[in-house]
């Protein structure tokens, strides 16, 4: 439950663009991008607890 606060605070309202295997634990890696403008938020992994927020 924390991770999808944590999702909240930094990137906002989203939406899955893709998912792929992450490289480093091998969970799921989440691209999100934004509802409205379809620009890319940024990407996520639950298993290693990461979160990067892309600024263009």
């Amino acid at each position: 439950m924390y991770f999808e606060y944590l999702l909240d605070a930094l990137l906002g309202p989203r939406e899955i663009l893709h998912s792929m295997e992450c490289s480093v634990c091998g969970l799921e890696e989440t691209y999100y991008r934004d509802p409205v403008s379809r620009r890319q938020l940024g990407r996520a992994c639950y298993g290693c607890n990461f979160v990067q927020k892309f600024d263009f």
